[in-house]
Parts: structure tokens; sequence; C-alpha cells
């Protein structure tokens, strides 16, 4: 194998390894020759590896023996960075790339291609204080993300190309452990999705890999185990342990306060900001009984669960009780859409009275009237006051 030259912004690297996993950002530990003055944690930085170009952020570096040594990640380094709590909504449906692009720019990445499993994601999402990756793999709906070489964040399949075998020497293969160890003369002859067959038994595909270049030589470790939208091995086990713990979902009721209600809807703000949940407008109420909708008052407080613990769903599912704050609704509505109103013990209303037959002889001032037979009175209108009613149903006064 050929001595490969190697530099960041210009200086001389001494050892690279390389670490790409089929979903994320790469990232690379680098010694370099001298204490490489100039570089600063923070910037971006160019690694060149031969004929191969990386485009990262240096997040880390330190020296030791008048060498640095520092870690670079793919692209601005900004994925891991948490994101404020904000709520997006669209009756039309939420679009995936526009929670992505916005993701993306709060935290200095820019996005390449771009294909979620949906355009919209649904007429809400609500975005916890979470790091921006979740965000992003929230309305990927499960395609797998990563940032190439030139540090751009792209989503979608990953094309599966085979790798001419004049290209790599494989040196040893682990069928256990699904591992490849080959021998390149160009450090970008093997990347994620390579399909490699030379001296091996079957078509294995590269999920994973690990470029080490140093004076000595230059080996390629690819992990060929997992599917296409998986992470590989490291990352896929800090995720097992993580989704035991949150499933990546929102589980539980938030308490909300009602700003106004929005038509049938209702907008609300976060009571307890340490949820790190933003403010919901506006979200539909689910009430838990057929035929009742609630016109809220202003400061009430409400129950916020997620259906499914899909962020994409919120709904209204508890109200407060009696001597809570706005515990009395502006208007309820029974049986269905608004229509006639009720009345409660102790209200004035219209009466109607129906007409009223008469039969016999009038009497005007103590003197009967030549008048007599049947006679019918239409009544009309009158005022009443509603004197009894079910002892089961009550409404306040």
């Amino acid at each position: 194998m050929t001595e490969t030259h190697t530099t960041i912004d210009g200086h001389r690297v001494t050892a690279l390894r390389v670490i790409v996993g089929n979903v994320g950002p790469w990232h690379a530990e680098v010694t370099c020759e001298d204490d490489a003055k100039g570089l600063t944690v923070g910037a971006l930085v160019t690694l060149k590896a031969g004929a191969l170009t990386l485009r990262g952020t240096l997040v880390s570096a330190g020296t030791f023996g008048l060498q640095l040594r520092g870690r670079v990640v793919g692209g601005a380094g900004g994925w891991g960075r948490p994101l404020t709590a904000q709520h997006y909504h669209n009756d039309a449906g939420v679009k995936a790339r526009a929670v992505a692009d916005d993701a993306a720019r709060s935290v200095g990445e820019t996005i390449g291609v771009f294909v979620p499993a949906a355009e919209r994601i649904g007429p809400d999402y609500v975005r916890q204080i979470r790091s921006a990756s979740g965000a992003l793999e929230d309305v990927l709906g499960g395609v797998a993300w990563w940032v190439d070489y030139e540090g751009l964040t792209n989503a979608g399949p990953r094309a599966a190309v085979a790798v001419d075998a004049s290209k790599y020497e494989v040196l040893a293969f682990d069928p256990k452990e699904r591992i490849v160890t080959l021998g390149v003369d160009d450090p970008g002859a093997v990347q994620i999705g390579s399909i490699l067959s030379e001296r091996l038994d079957g078509p294995q595909t590269v999920r994973e890999l690990e470029l080490r270049i140093t004076p000595e030589e230059m080996r390629v470790m690819a992990w060929c185990g997992g599917g296409d939208p998986l992470p590989g091995r490291l990352a896929g086990l800090v995720r097992t342990v993580v989704e035991r713990v949150t499933d990546g979902r929102l589980w539980g009721r938030y308490r909300y306060r009602v700003l106004r209600m929005a038509g049938a809807r209702v907008e609300l703000q976060a009571v307890h900001r340490a949820e790190g949940l933003p403010d919901i407008i506006p979200v539909s109420l689910w009430p838990g009984v057929p035929g009742i909708h609630a016109e809220l008052a202003p400061s009430a407080e409400v129950l916020v669960e997620f259906l499914d613990g899909r962020r994409n769903e919120p709904i209204v599912t508890g109200f407060v009780g009696p001597g809570g704050p706005g515990f009395a609704p502006v208007r309820l509505t029974l049986g269905g859409e608004t229509g006639s109103g009720v009345a409660r013990i102790g209200d004035t209303v219209d009466v109607l009275l129906p007409p009223a037959v008469f039969n016999g002889t009038i009497v005007i001032g103590g003197t009967p009237s030549p008048a007599s037979g049947v006679f019918t009175f239409t009544m009309g209108k009158t005022l009443g006051t509603i004197s009894t009613g079910s002892h089961i149903v009550g409404a306040a006064p």
C-alpha cells in the first residue's frame, strides 16, 4: 500500500482515525505533527487524506508532547446541541422539511438530499427542549440520515454500489461479528453502502466503517451487519438503551393554561417551562364524554397528552376540578352542535302558551254577557320562572 499525505487545514497529520456510521455525523481523531498553531476549537476545518476531502468542525483539541490532538465532527457538529421548545401547526399538515430546516438552521447545519417517509407529518408537531437530531429523527419517520464528507446532512435511502475488487484487499474477515479488514490505496474507495465480494463467501454491504491512516499503513475496518436505516454497532447499542427509557415519545399528561379559544379548538400556554414543552396553538379538545364541547374560560387549566405518545398529535383530555382556575366554562354544549339554550331553576324564561278553548257564558263586571258558547283565545308569549328540575343534573347559578 502506498503512503498517503494527510493534513488538517494544511497542517501535517501523523495519525488519522475516521469513524463513519450508517446514521449520524462522521467523526475523526487527529494527531498532528506539531502543535498546529492557528487551529481553534469550534472552527470549520478541512481534512485531506490523499484524494479524500472531509469538511467538519474541530470540537475539541489539546497538545501533548508538542503535538496537537483533536476531534473533528462532520458538518457544523451541531446535531447534538439542544433546541428551544416550539410548536408547529398547519391544518394542511406540517411539512417535515420545514421542521428539519428550522432545526438545522438553529444549530448551523445544512441539509442536502432530504427524502422523509412522508412529506407532511400531521397538523401538529410539538418540539420539546431536546437535541436537534431528535427533532430531525421525529420528522423523518424512521428514514436514515447522515452527514457526508462535504459536511451536508442527508436523509433517505443510500445507494448500494459494488466496489471494484482492484480497489481493496481483504486482509481478514470475522463472520461472527461481520467485520471485514481491508487494505486500500485510496481512502475513499470504500464507503457506507459499498458492496464487498472479493475473497468472501457472499456479498457484504458496508454499514459502518473505520478508516485508519498512519505512516506505516492505511486500513479500513468495515462492519457489514444491520439494515439500511439502522445505526452502526455502538450507536445502535446506545440508542437501544435510550429507547428503553424514553422511546422517543411523550408519555404522560402535561399542565397547560388557556390563552383563548380558536373556534372549536383552544390556544394554550405551558404552565411548567421546566418540562421543556412549548405553547400549543391551537389544539383540539377530547373531553372523554360523547356529545360534549366546552368553550373554555381564559386562564383555565387543562391537561394535554399525546396520542400514542406522538408529538404530532396533542389533545386536551383533562380539565380542572371545582375550585380550580377556570372550572366553569364560558359555554357548555351538550348533545351535539350548539342549538337551543338550556334553562336552570330560578331562570326567567319566555313561555309560549298554547291556544285556550272556553265553553260557557262570559261574565263582565258581575253581569252575565249575552255571549255564550265555545270561544278560542290566542294567548301568545308571557314570562315565567323555572321552578323545578332534575336533582341529578346541576348547573352553576
